[in-house]
């Protein structure tokens, strides 16, 4: 719901943790801080970029119109804010594919920093985001829009350095599954 000045409101419908589980939804334990621990990086890195690719295509998906739920609008971009840095975390692996992307993914933030601290969302030095709520929920669905709408290159090529980072990160768990290239020597 939007106030007469065509700002998102402060209501809260759906949480934000509502929004997580859903991107985390083939893999829920991985947004366990307890349970972060036991995974090794590529699995955490395949398990973050696919739930922020499943983000990106949420925030695509709102119309961000005066008729659009803003509240869940807003829990999605925390929901968003959080599943980014655990993939900025996890992809700093010593996997150089998964890292070279993590660095494309950070310099994509860095180019759209703009137009994300409009809306209250900050970069921090080590490249993850941080979000003011009282500035996000102040927004107008017209700066919401432009940096996350389907129309949006920032969440376009979100999508696409997310995809490629599940695809490393998949290749990376096989080669140590299999022995090849990886620390893992499986004898069967």
């Amino acid at each position: 719901m939007a106030s007469t000045n065509n700002n998102i409101s402060s209501g809260l419908n759906l949480t934000s943790d509502f929004f997580l589980k859903n991107f985390y939804k083939y893999n829920r334990n991985a947004i366990k801080t307890s349970v972060r621990d036991d995974y090794t990086k590529p699995e955490l890195s395949y398990e973050d970029s696919r739930a922020l690719k499943h983000a990106a295509a949420k925030l695509a998906s709102f119309e961000y119109t005066e008729d659009e739920n803003g509240p869940n609008i807003v829990s999605t971009i925390q929901a968003f804010v959080k599943t980014y840095n655990n993939t900025i975390e996890s992809t700093s692996s010593d996997s150089y594919d998964t890292y070279r992307q993590n660095r494309q993914l950070k310099a994509l933030t860095k180019k759209y920093g703009d137009d994300l601290k409009d809306i209250g969302i900050s970069i921090e030095n080590d490249g993850t985001l941080s979000v003011s709520d009282n500035i996000l929920k102040g927004s107008s669905f017209k700066e919401i829009h432009k940096v996350f709408s389907d129309e949006s290159d920032y969440v376009r090529n979100i999508r696409t350095i997310a995809k490629r980072m599940n695809s490393s990160s998949c290749d990376e768990i096989y080669a140590q599954m299999t022995g090849s290239g990886g620390r893992l020597n499986i004898v069967l």
